[in-house]
C-alpha cells in the first residue's frame, strides 16, 4: 500500500511539471504518419511512446484477407492471442498477455474502442465483432502498464481508427469458400477537401457474412452497415459523427467437446446442441459523436457522447430435470442492454511537453429474463428447444464515472516521461422481480471505488527507441460475472470483488535498412483474480483467486532480403501461474463442494508459447504475391486443476495475392488455410463444469476472392 501511494504521489508531481505555458503543437487531426499513437486524447510519435505499441495499417487489414474477425490481424501483434473458436454464436478469444483467457465468451481483460465508441461496455465485457475491418485505415494495439489507462481492463487496449483522409473512392470485395462461406463488403468515400470555408468527409461502408460452418449445427451469417462523417467549419473545429449497426439472426452454437469427443470426431457436435437447438440472436446498434475545438496555438477542448443498444436472446442445453430447483434461472437467456456514456477533455501543449485533463460518465441499464428451455405439451409431451415459463426478471443499472490525467515531459531532446493516473467509480445495482416459493428477492448493489496509475520514460536513438514503464490496474466484474453464485443460488454474487495488477515492462524498437525489431519483456503480480468457480449448464460462477504471477517475453522482427523477398516473425513466451493455493466453495449438483487450485498450477487457457511467421515473394511487376503463413501455439491447460490440456500444433496456409498495376482497379486473392489439414483445437473452454473444454479449429479450407477499388 505504501508503495502505491508513493507511486501516485510521483505521478501526479510529474504530471504537474508539464503544464508549460510556451506552445510547440502539431494538428492532431491531420493525416499522420503510422508511426504515431493516440493516447487519450492526443497523438505522440511511437519514438516518444515508452510502451509496446503496435500499429497495423489498413492494407495489413484488408490485402489477401477473409476481414471476418480480428483473429487475422492480431496474429501479427506481440503479446496478444486471438483464438478462433470457429463458433459465431460466442464470438472470438482474444488474450493480451494472458489476460481475457478466462472469457466463455466475448473479450474480457482488454478495452476495445472503434472510432471514439467502446466496444467495451462500462462493466469491462467487450465484443469484436463490432469491428469493421472493411472500413478501419488502421489498429493500435496498446499493451503494458500504459494500458491501464484506459481504466477497467488490465491487459491492453485495441483501438480501431478511420483516418477520413484520402480522396474520393469506391471498392468492393466479395469473396467465396469452404463450408459455403461467403462474404460481401462495399465502402464508398466522399466530400470535399478544397479551400471553401468549410471541409466535411464522409464514408459508408457495410459488409454481409454467411457460413454453413465446418461442424454440423454451426451456421451463421452477420451483417454490418455503418456510417463516418467529418466536418470542419473552421479550421480550429471539428465534428465527428459515427453510426454502426450489426445484426446476426439466429446463429447456431455447436458447443464444446468433451477430449474423447473431440479424438472420435475433430469436428463433431455434442448431442445436446442438436436435442436443445441452442442458438444465439445478436442486434447492436451505436452511435457517437465529437467536437473538438482549438482555441488557441497550444490549447485544445473536446466533448463526446455515445449510445448503444445491444440486445441477445440465446437458448442453452440445460436438461429440463436441471431447472426444477426453485432458484434455477432457467434455459433461455433475453437480454437487454441500453447504454450511454458522455467524455469530456483539455489539452495544454507546450515547449517541452503537454497535460491532457478529461472526465467521462456511463449508464448501462440492462433488463435480464431467463426462461425455461421447454415446455409441456398435454399432447406431445415434453418438447425441448423453445421457450417456456418465466424464471429470472431483474433490472440491473451499471453507474461509471472517471477523471483521468495524463502528461508527458521532454527533458531533453531524447528523452520522454509519460503518465497517467485515472479514478474509476463504478455502481452496480439489481432489482430482482422475480420472488417465488423458495426463490427471495435477490436484488443487491456494489460499489467500487479504483486508482490506476502508470509512468514510463523513453529514450530515443538514432535509430530506434528504448522503453520501459510500471503501473497498476484493476478489472471489476463484468454484470455477466456477478450474474451467478457459487451456492447455487439466483441472484446477484456480492462475494465477487475486483482484481487487482502491478505491472512492469521493459524493451526497445530499432528500425535498420532491412530490418524492423521489437522486443519487450513484462512482469505482472495480480491478487484476487476474477476466475471461474463453476460453469455448468451454460452458466458460469466466478470468485477470487489468491496471487497470480504472469512473466514472460514477446518480440517481432521483420524486414525484407533483396527486392522480392520479405519475412515476419513474431514470438511469445510466458509463464502464468497461480502463486498461492485457494479454494472455492461451490454447489454442484445440490450438493456442496469445495474446489482447491494448489500453488504453481497454470492459468488455464493460456499458451506458454505461441507465435506468427509469414515469407513472402512478389513478382517483378508488383502485381502477384505469394506467401506462406505459419501460426504456431503451444498446449493449453483446459482447467485450474491443469487436468487436461489441449495439444499445441503449428497450422500453415497458403496465400496468392494479385492487383492490377495501375493505382487501385481490380485484385484478387486466393487462401488455403490449415494447409496440411491437421486437427488442433482452436480455443478452449476454461473450467467447463461439463468437461466440453475443446473448440475444434477449421479443418483445411479454400477461400476465392477478388474486389474492385476506384477513385472518383
Amino acid at each position: 500500500m505504501r508503495a502505491t501511494t508513493h507511486a501516485t504521489a510521483l505521478a501526479l508531481t510529474m504530471l504537474c511539471w508539464t503544464c508549460p505555458a510556451h506552445a510547440q503543437d502539431v494538428d492532431t487531426d491531420t493525416a499522420v504518419d503510422l508511426d504515431a499513437v493516440e493516447v487519450v486524447g492526443a497523438r505522440r510519435p511511437l519514438s516518444a511512446f515508452p510502451g509496446a505499441v503496435t500499429v497495423v495499417d489498413g492494407d495489413t487489414l484488408r490485402e489477401g484477407q477473409r476481414q471476418v474477425s480480428l483473429a487475422e490481424p492480431l496474429a501479427r501483434v506481440p503479446g496478444v492471442l486471438a483464438q478462433e473458436r470457429n463458433n459465431f454464436a460466442q464470438d472470438l478469444q482474444v488474450q493480451s498477455r494472458g489476460f481475457g483467457a478466462r472469457s466463455t465468451f466475448g473479450i474480457r481483460g482488454i478495452q476495445l474502442v472503434v472510432d471514439g465508441i467502446p466496444a467495451t461496455a462500462i462493466d469491462g465485457q467487450g465484443q469484436a465483432a463490432n469491428f469493421p475491418l472493411d472500413a478501419l485505415d488502421r489498429i493500435e494495439v496498446l499493451r503494458g502498464p500504459l494500458a491501464l489507462q484506459y481504466g477497467n481492463a488490465a491487459g491492453g487496449a485495441i483501438v480501431g481508427y478511420s483516418g477520413l483522409d484520402g480522396e474520393s473512392s469506391r471498392r468492393w470485395q466479395a469473396w467465396a469458400g469452404s463450408e459455403a462461406s461467403a462474404r460481401l463488403a462495399l465502402r464508398a468515400d466522399g466530400g470535399n477537401s478544397g479551400n471553401d470555408d468549410a471541409t466535411w468527409r464522409w464514408r459508408l461502408h457495410g459488409s454481409h457474412f454467411r457460413t454453413d460452418g465446418a461442424r454440423p449445427h454451426s451456421a451463421a451469417q452477420r451483417t454490418q452497415l455503418g456510417a463516418i462523417a467529418r466536418w470542419d467549419p473552421r479550421p480550429d473545429q471539428q465534428v465527428r459523427l459515427v453510426t454502426d449497426s450489426l445484426v446476426q439472426p439466429w446463429t447456431d452454437d455447436p458447443l464444446g467437446l468433451t477430449r474423447d469427443q473431440w479424438e472420435a470426431d475433430p469436428q463433431g457436435v455434442d448431442p445436446a446442441a442438436l436435442r436443445f437447438d441452442t442458438r444465439k440472436r445478436v442486434g447492436n446498434h451505436q452511435a457517437g459523436a465529437r467536437w473538438r475545438w482549438r482555441y488557441a496555438d497550444d490549447r485544445e477542448a473536446w466533448i463526446a457522447g455515445h449510445a448503444i443498444g445491444r440486445d441477445i436472446v440465446q437458448f442453452l442445453s440445460i436438461p429440463p430435470g436441471a431447472q426444477q430447483a426453485p432458484t434455477s434461472a432457467g434455459g433461455v437467456i433475453d437480454l437487454s442492454r441500453r447504454s450511454a456514456g458522455a467524455t469530456v477533455g483539455h489539452r495544454w501543449q507546450g515547449e517541452h511537453g503537454s497535460l491532457v485533463l478529461g472526465a467521462e460518465t456511463g449508464r448501462l441499464e440492462e433488463t435480464r429474463r431467463g426462461y425455461e428451455n421447454f415446455v409441456e405439451d398435454p399432447v406431445l409431451g415434453e418438447r425441448v428447444g423453445i421457450r417456456g415459463r418465466l424464471r429470472r426478471n431483474e433490472d440491473n443499472l451499471i453507474l461509471a464515472t472517471d477523471a483521468w490525467l495524463v502528461g508527458d515531459w521532454h527533458p531533453a531532446p531524447a528523452w520522454t516521461l509519460l503518465g497517467a493516473i485515472r479514478r474509476s467509480e463504478l455502481s452496480f445495482s439489481s432489482d430482482d422481480h422475480y420472488v417465488a416459493p423458495g426463490n427471495a428477492d435477490d436484488s443487491g448493489r456494489l460499489d467500487f471505488g479504483e486508482t490506476a496509475w502508470s509512468l514510463g520514460v523513453a529514450r530515443a536513438f538514432a535509430r530506434g527507441e528504448g522503453f520501459a514503464s510500471i503501473g497498476s490496474g484493476f478489472e471489476t466484474p463484468t454484470m455477466t460475472e456477478l450474474a451467478y453464485r457459487t451456492d447455487g443460488a439466483s441472484g446477484f454474487n456480492q462475494d465477487l470483488g475486483p482484481a487487482r495488477f502491478h505491472s512492469a515492462e521493459i524493451g526497445t524498437r530499432w528500425r535498420l535498412e532491412a530490418m524492423d525489431f521489437s522486443v519487450a519483456a513484462y512482469r505482472i503480480d495480480g491478487r484476487d483474480e476474477i476466475v471461474p468457480a463453476l460453469a455448468e449448464g451454460g452458466r458460469t460462477s466466478y470468485a477470487n483467486a489468491g496471487r497470480t504471477r504472469r512473466t514472460g517475453l514477446e518480440a517481432s522482427l521483420a524486414g525484407e532480403v533483396g527486392d522480392r523477398w520479405s519475412w515476419l516473425l513474431v514470438g511469445n513466451w510466458i509463464d502464468a501461474r497461480f502463486e498461492e493455493t485457494f479454494s472455492n466453495r461451490v454447489v454442484r449438483n445440490g450438493e456442496e463442494d469445495s474446489r482447491t487450485v494448489e500453488a504453481g498450477n497454470r492459468i488455464p487457457g493460456i499458451p506458454s508459447a505461441h507465435g506468427f511467421a509469414e515469407l513472402a515473394w512478389q513478382a517483378p511487376d508488383e502485381r502477384l504475391t505469394v506467401a506462406m503463413e505459419a501460426l504456431l501455439r503451444g498446449s493449453v491447460p483446459v482447467d485450474d486443476g491443469n487436468t487436461d490440456a489441449a495439444p499445441g500444433h503449428a497450422r500453415f496456409a497458403l496465400a496468392l495475392r494479385w492487383r492490377s498495376p495501375e493505382q487501385g482497379g481490380w485484385h484478387g486473392f486466393l487462401r488455403i488455410d490449415n494447409l496440411l489439414d491437421g486437427d488442433h483445437v482452436g480455443s478452449v473452454i476454461v473450467n467447463d463444469g461439463n468437461a466440453r473444454y475443446f473448440e475444434p479449429a477449421l479443418p483445411r479450407g479454400f477461400t476465392l476472392g477478388i474486389g474492385w477499388t476506384g477513385a472518383d
